[in-house]
């Protein structure tokens, strides 16, 4: 069984070489829209479920384990109500991580992600992540990345986050 902190996915579950790499739209269809309905999750394992809290306070390599030369995890973020009130603006903003540790940026503005009938059902936001505090000078782009995923047809208390390690990057 293949075992991390954002996957675990039975090596019964795909046939030898595949690998969990859903659409765009299959992650809204099947795993968002489903979990923020309290409908069942196919492969349910395969998505950990995080506080925003805890995730926006801590470092990216912290959240994860590297086995297999894995690239890419997947979260359900839920956010409290301090977040979810803010949400708007959660969406377009800085969000600092830890004291001066690290800040995740958005790459320019929520971009849609249409159904089968073409119709806008989420919204996708992509983000960087800079070490160093986001009020310095030179902050440092890292090779971390992540897109969430957002529910258009519902004021969601769940965000699915697709959390990315670059491929030209060796170190930590």
């Amino acid at each position: 069984m293949g075992s991390q902190k954002g996957v675990v996915v039975s090596s019964d579950l795909l046939p030898v070489g595949f690998r969990f790499m859903p659409t765009d739209e299959e992650l809204v269809t099947h795993y968002l829209m489903n979990k923020a309905c309290s409908r069942a999750v196919p492969v349910a394992d395969a998505i950990q479920e995080i506080d925003a809290t805890r995730f926006y306070s801590n470092h990216p390599k912290n959240l994860v384990t590297f086995s297999d030369g894995e690239r890419e995890w997947f979260f359900f973020i839920h956010e409290d109500d301090e977040s979810c009130s803010s949400r708007a603006q959660r969406k377009r903003t800085v969000r600092e991580v830890g004291n001066g540790l690290g800040f995740w940026k958005p790459n320019g503005s929520e971009n849609p992600i249409y159904n089968e009938d073409g119709n806008v059902f989420a919204t996708k936001i992509y983000l960087t992540y800079f070490s160093g505090s986001c009020h310095s000078n030179k902050p440092k782009r890292t090779h971390w990345k992540m897109v969430e995923y957002h529910l258009q047809i519902r004021r969601e208390w769940v965000v699915l986050g697709r959390l990315q390690r670059g491929m030209d990057y060796t170190g930590f």
